[in-house]
């Protein structure tokens, strides 16, 4: 939102000054080669050796023909699939394959994405380890630019790749749908009215390969593309390389004009509702629209002040509609305002409010962010609002000038494929800084008031409505939103008034405790032990040169508590954060905080509890202050407690929308046994929350100060610790209790093997396919990196087979796990999603990559990318102080090193060893699947008598399974019967009996009630037909009859209070059925052994 402040600039200072370009970063080295193509390189040695390169593209689905809806995303995925230097055939690597050979990942590394307005191609994090791979590097961005291949066969077997995508994307998000049927409205008349990427799937499945083709000739061009190099590089070595690579493609002939469509005005509201099914909650949104910025005015200080004070407003507006979602009765359950672009549009932008309505009051919460962004049309901000706004501003470009040199490569080349995608200025941190402190002396209460009555409008307006399609959810009429929107924008508001605030946090300080020793720890961390008996381990690091990351942790938790709390447990950490903290309540505690770089959140799990934060170094003191508040005075606020409430039985009242939601219920209570710890949090649930009890809980966790660990990483001295530790941590109450974590109450994972498949309705068909394999193995970094190994190797291989080869889904996602208190302490996960039809087809596959990893090792190609990946990744992950954190804990909580001597391991790591590793898990014999299909869910229960032993109910179950929707059979031998779970559009339960009989079994429907009784006799073969089952059925008491020719046998199911089995079997004599009683146990399977 940029452009508001033109007149407004005009009046306060010369057109000259504003119309002096802005400096150009002068890291940043920016050429254009005369066919057009512009370049941007910079060197970067934040990350040793390493470079990313990217191709930026002035392209996107806006530009596609009607016959090519969707030819852009597609042209993606292609870029991929073969090209000129790297087709993927006659012995030649394909990009993919070539990138994994030198550690750069495939999804992690190497993607792209494609939007409305552009393309862009990406190789990250590449080891410069010799010339041949930044040659090779800039070769696939030549080759991206004007070579890619686009073969039939390459085409077709992607269609079904880019089907599963469309089909991820939209099912279980059903905000995606409804911004896709809200378009037509919302842009009516303009291009935009149908442009999102993904497109058509009817296109995507038939288009003629020609088609694509033409797309890619007639928008890759030099003209519109980019070159950005960022990293551990020469920069005039790589300019020659790009002016010798790049300078070969051809200038575009008579080329096509780049259009950037506009979008038309409004006089009247445009107002569209739209519902879904899975929606689970209301969102409004409310556009003010007014055009953007032309590229070719944004690099001036017009536009960087305009920026300046666009965020001012959002910021302070922000806050207002925050202390309106803390009272006792919210009119919504959140609400934000902001200006920026309008939807997807480059050319149109706007001021939104954004309002997460409750359901029985979505008018009213609508009226009421309307009126305070109203009310800041009216009367305009408080100097105290802005002082803290500007503060919060200069907080910010401080920090960001001081990390100046802590920015890894993706940071800067964003910057630069910003500058030439959109215009934006590419300037340096020095420079925004001298700005920003420019801005803060410059910039007055008048002007942004006078900005916020330009930016806050009643003209050219848009408002849309997202929601449930429930028949208990009363919406109102678009003839009602509009009216709403257009009285609270007449009516007349009070001017804001705030309150004062202190000037300080803490009014009285304790005592200082005392550091009783000091020693040196491991991984150059230091060892304090304080007064109260807490352990606290200290790092000073310089990775990033304005942070400091803080968190204290000790056992318990939830896990001391019996089931009779479980409705607190999961209002505990934000019933205390909603409440502010000390003195203060949460608004007022956050305005105090303005303008400091500082966070700090309190949390109580099942296992244990923790304070976490982070901060800037100046504020390092706010850390600790903040930390020592949350142990020792949580603030009680009813007030705050009922509005937490309030929203959140508002956020609940529509919670199972989503098919997602039921399919993660499943999966815990599958795993879990139906912990009840573990049991989905409802409003019946959150009614029986006690604030009381709520609080004496977080109190007693943090009650013992000797029971917690503290890790402190960070750009901060021990001797400027020291001071603050001895204040606010020695001080802190301690017990000595040394309480630990009740394993007894912490859900574990079930025994057993076990599928889990089921059926719910779904606007977009998927098959969603959870598989979780858990084994004891030894704890050890050596397991934990075997599992990790197994875990990339299989990703490998399902993307191989699954992906690329069957085009079968968008991707598999595989994860694995290694903790020392589980039981048992290794998980290895497997999921993807899929069009159900072919959840039976790529199911086995899943099953088989692993058990050939098992009976065979991985392939030696894989391996060899895995080392690759994760040396380099090590290389990154050692300049972050996460890393470290990560390793600390691990020695604090598991005794094991976890960095010592991590790349040697890698090095050494055999395929044996992966193979060993895949092996255990297996042979566990632990494995649980979990599995949502899409249809209508029903299941029929059979009694089978003639099914008598595991052979038996497996035949049945091999050919039940085989037919198409039918999901899974579960048998009970002992009883005779089977349950199977099918899809109700599919098949129906007649269907499934006449297999089961077809096969030589004699199934009758099984009882309910728990009043029917079963018998089974032998018939003469040509008693075996329809008119004997009539005539059973027409015995009184006889619920359900079959014969089967191939047993020569009679099942009846009957009534036992009606009749007994003697006179059933006289009243099938009577009939002139020659019904006998057969042998024992008598059954064919066994007779086969």
């Amino acid at each position: 939102m940029k452009k508001i402040l033109v007149s407004t600039f005009f009046t306060l200072v010369g057109l000259c000054t504003f119309a002096q370009s802005l400096p150009q970063d002068p890291a940043v080295r920016v050429g254009r080669l005369d066919n057009g193509l512009t370049y941007y390189l910079r060197h970067n040695a934040k990350e040793a050796g390493l470079a990313d390169f990217y191709i930026a593209q002035r392209v996107g689905s806006i530009l596609e023909e009607p016959r090519q809806r969707g030819l852009a995303h597609f042209l993606e995925h292609m870029a991929f699939n073969g090209t000129k230097h790297f087709p993927g055939k006659d012995g030649k690597l394909g990009i993919v394959p070539w990138c994994e050979t030198i550690g750069v990942k495939f999804g992690a590394n190497l993607n792209a994405y494609t939007s409305v307005d552009q393309t862009v191609y990406h190789i990250g994090s590449a080891p410069l380890k010799r010339e041949g791979i930044l040659d090779s590097c800039l070769l696939v961005l030549n080759d991206w630019s004007h070579f890619i291949l686009l073969e039939d066969k390459e085409i077709d077997k992607e269609r079904g790749v880019i089907h599963e995508e469309w089909r991820t994307r939209r099912a279980g998000m059903a905000m995606q749908r409804l911004m896709e049927d809200a378009m037509p409205a919302i842009y009516k008349g303009s291009k935009y009215e149908d442009c999102l990427p993904i497109g058509s799937m009817d296109i995507v499945d038939h288009f003629p390969y020609q088609d694509l083709r033409d797309y890619y000739q007639k928008w890759y061009r030099p003209d519109l593309q980019a070159i950005v190099v960022v990293g551990d590089i020469d920069v005039n070595q790589v300019e020659q390389k790009i002016k010798t690579f790049f300078s070969q493609i051809p200038k575009a002939v008579n080329p096509a004009e780049r259009i950037y469509y506009p979008v038309p005005d409004n006089d009247k509201m445009i107002v569209t509702i739209q519902k879904d099914k899975e929606q689970p909650i209301v969102m409004a949104h409310l556009y003010m629209k007014r055009d953007a910025t032309p590229d070719n005015q944004k690099n001036n200080e017009q536009y960087v002040r305009a920026d300046y004070v666009d965020d001012l407003i959002r910021s302070m507006l922000n806050v207002r509609l925050s202390e309106l979602r803390q009272l006792p009765n919210p009119p919504f359950m959140s609400a934000t305002g902001r200006g920026g672009t309008f939807f997807v549009s480059r050319t149109k932008e706007a001021f939104s409010l954004s309002v997460s309505c409750k359901q029985d009051n979505i008018l009213g919460g609508l009226a009421t962010a309307v009126a305070e962004a109203e009310r800041v049309r009216q009367h305009g901000f408080t100097k105290g609002e802005l002082a803290r706004a500007k503060k919060l501003a200069m907080t910010a470009a401080e920090r960001h000038y001081k990390e100046r040199n802590d920015r890894r490569n993706s940071y800067f080349v964003n910057q630069c494929v910003n500058h030439f995608l959109t215009a934006e200025p590419l300037t340096s941190e020095e420079f925004d800084l001298q700005m920003t402190q420019k801005l803060d002396r410059e910039v007055t209460l008048d002007e942004v008031n006078r900005a916020a009555r330009e930016l806050i409008t009643d003209k050219n307006q848009v408002c849309v409505l997202y929601a449930p399609d429930k028949e208990s959810v009363a919406l109102p009429t678009e003839a009602q939103l509009e009216q709403t929107v257009l009285k609270a924008q007449q009516q007349q508001y009070e001017p804001y008034v705030e309150q004062k605030l202190a000037d300080r946090l803490i009014s009285k300080l304790p005592k200082p405790g005392k550091i009783v020793s000091e020693k040196p720890y491991k991984h150059g961390f230091t060892e304090l032990t304080l007064s109260n008996g807490m352990k606290v381990y200290a790092r000073t690091t310089d990775f990033t040169a304005d942070q400091v990351q803080f968190k204290m942790r000790a056992d318990g938790g939830t896990s001391l508590y019996g089931d009779e709390d479980i409705p607190n447990f999961s209002l505990i950490s934000s019933s205390i954060t909603d409440a502010g903290v000390g003195d203060f309540d949460a608004m007022t505690l956050r305005k105090m905080l303005t303008g400091k770089a500082v966070r700090v959140s309190p949390s109580v799990g099942s296992r244990g509890q923790s304070i976490s934060g982070s901060g800037s170094v100046k504020d390092i003191k706010t850390m600790f202050e903040l930390t020592y508040l949350y142990f020792t005075q949580p603030r009680r606020d009813t007030t705050a407690f009922n509005s937490l409430i309030n929203r959140t039985r508002s956020f609940l009242s529509n919670r199972n929308a989503s098919p997602k939601v039921d399919y993660n219920d499943s999966i815990r209570a599958i795993l879990y046994g139906h912990h009840p710890r573990l049991a989905p949090v409802t409003q019946q649930v959150i009614d029986k929350a006690d604030y009381d009890r709520i609080f004496q809980i977080y109190k007693e966790r943090f009650s013992d100060a000797a029971n917690f660990k503290t890790v402190i990483i960070g750009h901060v001295s021990l001797d400027e610790l020291r001071p603050l530790l001895c204040q606010y941590l020695a001080t802190l109450p301690s017990t000595k209790k040394q309480e630990q974590t009740n394993w007894d109450n912490v859900p574990r994972i079930v025994d057993g093997e076990s599928t889990h498949v089921f059926r719910k309705q779904q606007a977009t068909p998927l098959a969603n396919v959870g598989i979780y394999y858990t084994a004891d193995v030894p704890f050890t970094p050596q397991s934990d990196l075997e599992l990790d190994f197994l875990k990339r190797c299989l990703s490998i291989a399902y993307t191989d087979s699954v992906r690329e080869e069957k085009g079968g889904t968008y991707g598999v996602g595989v994860n694995a796990d290694l903790d020392k208190d589980e039981k048992p302490n290794a998980t290895l996960t497997i999921t993807y999603n899929a069009d159900p039809s072919r959840y039976k087809e790529l199911n086995p596959i899943i099953y088989q990559q692993l058990k050939n990893i098992a009976d065979n090792g991985p392939v030696a190609s894989s391996m060899d990318k895995v080392k690759q990946y994760l040396i380099k990744q090590y290389a990154q992950l050692t300049i972050d102080d996460g890393y470290w954190d990560y390793v600390i804990w691990h020695e604090l909580d598991d005794d094991a090193d976890f960095d010592k001597d991590y790349c040697k391991m890698v090095e050494a790591m055999t395929p044996q060893q992966v193979q060993q590793m895949a092996q255990r898990m297996l042979n566990a014999k632990r494995c649980v699947e979990v599995t949502m299909l899409s249809g209508k869910p029903e299941t029929a229960m059979l009694h089978i008598d003639d099914m008598h032993c595991k052979k038996c109910a497996s035949r049945i179950q091999g050919r039940l399974l085989a037919k198409p929707g039918i999901d899974s059979m579960d048998a009970d031998i002992r009883h005779h019967n089977i349950t199977v779970h099918f899809d109700g559009d599919q098949t129906k339960a007649d269907s499934i009996r006449a297999i089961v009989t077809k096969i030589g079994y004699t199934p009758v429907n099984a009882c309910r009630c728990g009043k029917g009784a079963y018998a089974y006799f032998l018939i003469p073969v040509e008693q075996a037909t329809s008119e004997t089952i009539a005539k059973t059925k027409a015995i009184k008491g006889v619920q359900d009859a079959n014969v089967n020719k191939l047993r020569k046998s009679l099942a009846v199911k009957y009534h036992h209070e009606t009749v007994s089995e003697e006179q059933l079997s006289s009243a099938l004599q009577q009939a002139g059925i020659k019904a006998s009683l057969p042998k024992p146990h008598e059954c064919k399977e066994e007779e086969k052994k």
